[in-house]
């Protein structure tokens, strides 16, 4: 029975579509032509003290978002934009099988045109349900930002419930408007020289589907 499984193995993994698992989220992600969501904006970056703000975002496809806030809020260059840009421009990206993790199949995305603002993209796939539980996209404009995702009620449209961004904070522009929390917050005497991780999570609520 051994020898059964160590022929199995290799054929599962010969078994992923990269090509196609993409072509479905495609399709997936072009049922939604424009919507609003309430968010709750929680950054935790290293040097910067800020409260949580909640914002209004406005989404019109392929990838327009408009966020409106009371508040001073966070949040990473293009980092809204990025993954929809992906599944707006399919033919612009070569899909690769890239093995699995945690049951979710690994696909990378290589851009056709060598002066394309994203230079390499990961994502982790729940190819079942048809959800990109996990990014990872390098882009010109904007570093390497991964991001994590959960999902609730509109999990049927790919809309996520959480998103977690996680970043180099060496690489990430500081708002002009926190200068002044920033110089009240106490600094380490010396680097340790280690890259400082910052994380944003933004929770969705009241989805309006349009």
């Amino acid at each position: 029975m051994k020898y059964l499984f160590l022929f199995l193995f290799p054929l599962a993994i010969q078994a992923q579509n990269p090509e196609l698992t993409f072509k479905r989220l495609v399709q997936k992600f072009n049922q939604v032509k424009s919507y609003e969501v309430v968010a709750t904006i929680k950054p935790q970056i290293p040097l910067i003290r800020i409260l949580p703000v909640k914002a209004n975002i406005h989404f019109n496809y392929p990838n327009n978002f408009a966020i409106q806030s009371a508040g001073i809020s966070i949040l990473p260059k293009n980092g809204f934009s990025e993954l929809p840009l992906l599944f707006s421009r399919p033919d612009d990206f070569t899909a690769i099988a890239s093995g699995a993790e945690n049951n979710l199949e690994i696909i990378t995305l290589l851009p056709k045109q060598h002066d394309a603002n994203i230079i390499l993209a990961k994502i982790w796939v729940d190819a079942g349900a048809l959800l990109v539980i996990k990014s990872q996209i390098t882009s010109r404009s904007n570093g390497t930002m991964t991001c994590e995702f959960d999902y609730n009620q509109e999990k049927s449209w790919g809309l996520p419930s959480h998103m977690k961004f996680i970043m180099d904070v060496n690489k990430f522009k500081i708002p002009k408007g926190l200068a002044t929390d920033i110089n009240r917050t106490s600094r380490p005497a010396e680097s340790d020289g280690k890259t400082k991780k910052g994380i944003i999570d933004i929770y969705f609520n009241k989805y309006q589907l349009n």
